[in-house]
């Protein structure tokens, strides 16, 4: 059953061209754009400072009028069929519903791995129903997820940086945990927005610590990008948060999680018997800038208990980072991370990079470039220095390629001391 289930996903992948071929929805400004849909954490549904990788904001993109490059062609319209009566439910409902399948595939060169091909696809499941308030600030909103992942052939994509030696994997998010249910979580929002409070199922790291970019979905790839590894996350678990805008331009968001949540279970008990939490709190600011646009400037403090359960020692650091919209086709991000270093072997991670729309006149495809330095606790170890570069072309409205480069200049564990490279090449389909 679980061959058939990954022949038939891949099948569906090698046909990227299936989405919706219907002329996309006009904003005031014209046609809305990926670009526009990746800044709609703005005004999150939680946070500013949230994730874009959030079920809501992934419903977004899946739902936002992305123009494809073959749309004219009218390939996709059996595609319609599922897309349309979607649109339909939300409307009368307030229940959003999507899925999407994201496959990966991973050729190393160089180093002590060159010449390894892995690869591995991740399908979500994605539901978000305002069953408050709808059309109004106050809503209440009921987010559920599952996911399956697989890898392959003998090994998932997330196990090539084992065999390159690196500090942080060229990609983690691609293994083979299979059937999870990720999200199952209410958020409130109360006084006009302004107070939103999250209880339930979630995952700390969607919240804490991330930059508009950081999306291995549609972004960077390598986990120096794709999420923050300076922090030891515990999995979705149980999780209580809130986030407050006093002004338009300020906010601040904390919350708490179960320290032993793991995403592969569904358990509570540990709660009450152990009493050890994962803490964070972060505040920004949000301004917008006459000649650039929208920026986030925030910073954050996490505190990871002493775990008795497991003899875990406790961890703590901070977050810095600088989101900036630069004109109608450039963002620029950058992001230091200090750790104690106890749970993640991260003593400092230092970045930039930046991501254009429209490099060949398209403006739903997304160009972009990033440089990562990350300095390890043990003396053993080396620095690691990554670059990493990739181009998505959007194909049709619901399916994306993508191209990319990753150069590992320092692989801190490696045997082999010397540069090594990472070829990737990644489809999304969504609806």
């Amino acid at each position: 059953m679980k061959k058939l289930l990954r022949v038939a996903i891949a099948l569906l992948c090698a046909c990227p061209a299936l989405a919706s071929a219907a002329d996309p929805p006009q904003t005031d400004d014209g046609p809305a754009t990926v670009h526009d849909i990746e800044f709609s954490n703005y005004d999150a549904d939680f946070s500013p400072g949230e994730a874009t990788t959030t079920t809501p904001t992934e419903l977004d993109e899946i739902y936002g009028p992305n123009k494809g490059m073959l749309d004219s062609y009218g390939l996709n319209r059996p595609i319609d069929l599922l897309i349309n009566p979607l649109d339909d439910l939300y409307e009368k409902t307030g229940l959003r519903l999507g899925v999407a399948y994201t496959q990966l595939y991973l050729q190393s060169m160089g180093g002590q791995a060159g010449g390894t091909a892995l690869g591995g696809g991740d399908i979500d499941f994605m539901s978000s129903w305002t069953l408050i308030g709808r059309g109004g600030e106050d809503t209440g909103r009921l987010v559920f997820t599952g996911e399956y992942r697989f890898g392959f052939g003998d090994s998932p994509p997330s196990a090539l940086g084992g065999r390159m030696g690196t500090l942080i994997p060229p990609t983690n998010t691609f293994n083979d945990r299979e059937w999870v249910i990720r999200d199952a979580y209410w958020v409130q929002r109360l006084f006009e927005g302004r107070v939103r409070i999250l209880i339930g199922r979630a995952d700390p790291s969607d919240y804490v610590g991330a930059y508009w970019l950081q999306n291995v979905n549609n972004s960077f790839v390598n986990r120096h990008f794709s999420a923050n590894p300076a922090v030891p996350f515990p999995g979705h678990g149980p999780m209580v948060g809130i986030s407050v805008r006093p002004t338009p331009d300020y906010y601040i968001t904390g919350g708490t999680a179960n320290a032993y949540s793991n995403t592969e279970f569904v358990e509570i008990d540990s709660i009450f018997e152990y009493w050890n939490f994962f803490s964070f709190v972060e505040a920004g600011y949000t301004p917008t800038f006459e000649k650039l646009g929208p920026g986030r400037y925030s910073g954050g403090f996490w505190y990871m208990s002493p775990r008795d359960r497991t003899n875990q020692p406790q961890d703590y650091g901070f977050t810095l980072i600088a989101d900036q919209r630069l004109g109608e086709n450039l963002q620029a991000f950058a992001r230091y991370a200090y750790t104690d270093g106890a749970l993640t072997n991260i003593r400092q991670l230092a970045q930039g990079g930046i991501g254009y729309s429209g490099l060949f006149g398209r403006e739903d495809d997304l160009t972009g470039l990033a440089f990562s330095l990350a300095v390890p606790v043990r003396d053993t170890s080396r620095n690691e220095a990554v670059m990493e570069t990739f181009h998505r072309l959007q194909v049709t409205r619901n399916s994306q390629v993508s191209v990319g480069v990753q150069l590992i200049a320092t692989p801190s564990n490696a045997a082999i001391y010397e540069a090594a490279g990472v070829f990737y090449a990644r489809v999304r389909v969504s609806f």
